[in-house]
């Protein structure tokens, strides 16, 4: 006969099939290892039951073996057998410690606790308790809460399967999860602070994402799904398109082939550098250059192109720099245009244009180089029309005021057709013309040219002379000849001019050796005392010599000596030797011995 076993499970009963006996008349309580059992009918009055209910125990399962207790007289339970189930039972019941919890995320607990079971069959039976109406039960020393909301404390209590409160309790905060930007467009995925993973456990997850462009005129959406296994708080770092809509919503692996429910979360990214304008033109003229160009084309937009950035430079520097609003240009076809003006003629210049996001300083350029248009030049200035012979003209000028850009040559035209000159009439500014009839007037133009345009005409009559009337070089080589004569005579007048000033100081220092000497002093020329002028009785010896000043010594004063040879005097010039010095050109009125002698 086959006896029944019944479980207790949230107040409801279900029968089980248990051992056959020929005799049943109690059943042992063991403490509640595999749900709640209650003994057959017959048995709830026994001594047994009475004393393990006290200790929160119910009864045994009877697997793999069935044991009976049988009282033969007034339901007396054997002695022996009462004492050995006691104290096993004692055994089954855990001693709980140590719980902790070794693996926290968003949407999962992983808990651990010891116990000092060490009978392999009698395992004790633990009840997890958490939140409002969560529960489980486990034989083993760890649990794992699922289904947990990110962000959330939750109180954890662990039962050790007695009907009394026997357990220990932990307050646990799930992880949130966390969107951020590691660099303008670095995306990572991560848990916050609250992330617990002791064991370094390899957590599977599963990632959605959605890009999105925050530019209202673009489509661009894209949809992603990455399965990631992370032993960290970090679980994806990945790059992002700049100026999107991130949304992530994660899925974290509890069971084999059971994922949490999604978490979400999402952010956006700022404005970046755009890329380069696209079809850049330039359209010259002689002080403009005309640009046109298209936005640029990236894929998602990198922000809302706010500006644009123009800058016009020469070989030397910059010159102009614009930032104009990118709306108020002028838009035809899809491309946008604006004019720089204020320019050279005929000038190289390099342009560099980049268009800029709004809330954004950077920007990429593209530079080309560009020249503006010559213009018409004005005409040239001071033209002459001189005859050079009976059949050439001579044609000369000035550059024009205004030349607008490089000049190539002058263009020359004698009555209406043009004529070539053999000089380069850009460095030489004149023009020799011949085969021209002698005693015919012509109308001679010039016109400044450069590659373009060739500007307004300078005009000039010329009358040629007649073929008998001399070369124009006759009267050029007549005055030629003047020049020189003139030149000549006014050397003459000055070098004469400084010969007479020389005769004159001549004259003068000659003079000055005929003024009167100091007293006592005798100069040459000066008229000597002769010895017949007085009688000689009346003359006495003259003990002083001449003395006087010589215009050849620089003032100094000499005293002469009288030699002994006699002296002669001839007609009107005296010879007197004196220290072998010689005196010439000496008036004498008579012919007398000098006194003195």
């Amino acid at each position: 006969m086959a006896d029944t076993q019944l479980r207790k499970s949230d107040h409801q009963f279900v029968q089980k099939p248990v051992c056959s006996f020929a005799r049943v008349e109690r059943r042992v309580w063991a403490p509640r290892t595999a749900g709640l059992h209650e003994c057959p009918e017959g048995a709830q009055n026994g001594r047994v039951y009475d004393s393990l209910l006290n200790l929160g125990l119910s009864c045994l399962p009877l697997a793999p073996t069935c044991l009976t207790l049988t009282s033969t007289a007034g339901m007396e339970v054997y002695t022996s057998a009462s004492v050995f189930v006691f104290f096993a039972f004692l055994g089954v019941v855990a001693s709980l410690r140590n719980l902790r919890a070794t693996v926290i995320t968003g949407t999962f607990i992983k808990l651990e606790w010891e116990n000092d079971v060490n009978d392999k069959y009698l395992k004790p039976e633990y009840d997890v308790h958490w939140g409002w109406n969560s529960s489980l039960q486990t034989n083993a020393t760890t649990a794992k809460l699922t289904e947990l909301e990110p962000g959330k404390s939750y109180i954890i209590r662990v039962n050790d399967g007695g009907k009394r409160p026997f357990y220990n309790e932990i307050r646990v905060l799930t992880a949130s999860l966390r969107l951020s930007l590691q660099r303008s467009n670095h995306l990572r995925v991560a848990w916050d602070s609250a992330f617990k993973n002791l064991k370094s456990v390899q957590v599977a997850y599963r990632l959605e994402l959605t890009i999105k462009s925050r530019v209202p005129s673009s489509n661009f959406i894209v949809n992603e799904t990455k399965i990631v296994n992370s032993s960290q708080a970090k679980i994806l770092d990945m790059s992002v398109p700049y100026f999107v809509r991130i949304t992530v919503c994660l899925q974290t692996l509890q069971q084999r082939d059971e994922w949490s429910q999604q978490i979400c979360d999402s952010l956006t990214t700022n404005p970046g550098t755009p890329g380069l304008i696209r079809n850049l033109k330039i359209t010259p003229d002689v002080h403009s250059l005309g640009l046109s160009w298209e936005d640029p084309d990236d894929t998602p937009p990198t922000g809302l192109l706010d500006r644009v950035n123009i800058a016009v430079s020469n070989t030397c520097k910059t010159l102009l720099m614009f930032q104009r609003d990118i709306h108020g240009l002028v838009r035809d076809s899809g491309k946008r245009s604006f004019t720089v003006t204020n320019l050279q003629p005929d000038s190289d210049y390099t342009i560099k244009m980049g268009a800029l996001n709004k809330g954004y300083g950077q920007y990429k350029s593209v530079e080309l180089n560009a020249r503006t248009l010559p213009g018409v030049p004005s005409s040239p200035r001071a033209l002459l029309a001189l005859p050079w012979s009976s059949t050439e003209v001579l044609l000369s000028w000035a550059p024009p005021n205004e030349p607008l850009g490089a000049l190539l040559n002058y263009t020359v035209w004698v009555n209406g057709k043009v004529d070539t000159c053999k000089e380069d009439t850009l460095q030489v500014l004149r023009c020799k013309i011949d085969g021209l009839t002698p005693g015919e007037n012509y109308h001679t133009e010039v016109a400044a040219c450069n590659k373009l345009h060739c500007g307004s005409v300078v005009a000039k009559e010329v009358a040629m002379p007649s073929a008998r009337v001399f070369p124009v070089w006759i009267p050029v080589l007549f005055a030629l000849l003047l020049f020189i004569v003139l030149g000549l005579l006014a050397f003459m007048l000055w070098r004469s001019k400084k010969v007479l000033k020389r005769l004159n100081e001549k004259n003068r220092l000659m003079v000055g050796m005929h003024t009167p000497a100091p007293d006592g002093i005798r100069q040459p020329g000066e008229e000597a005392v002769l010895a017949t002028d007085k009688p000689v009785e009346n003359q006495t010896s003259n003990p002083d010599l001449h003395v006087y000043e010589s215009p050849y010594t620089l003032g100094a004063i000499h005293e002469p000596q009288v030699s002994q040879a006699s002296i002669h005097l001839v007609e009107n010039h005296r010879q007197n030797n004196v220290s072998d010095a010689t005196y010439a050109n000496i008036s004498a009125v008579s012919e007398h011995h000098y006194a003195n002698i």
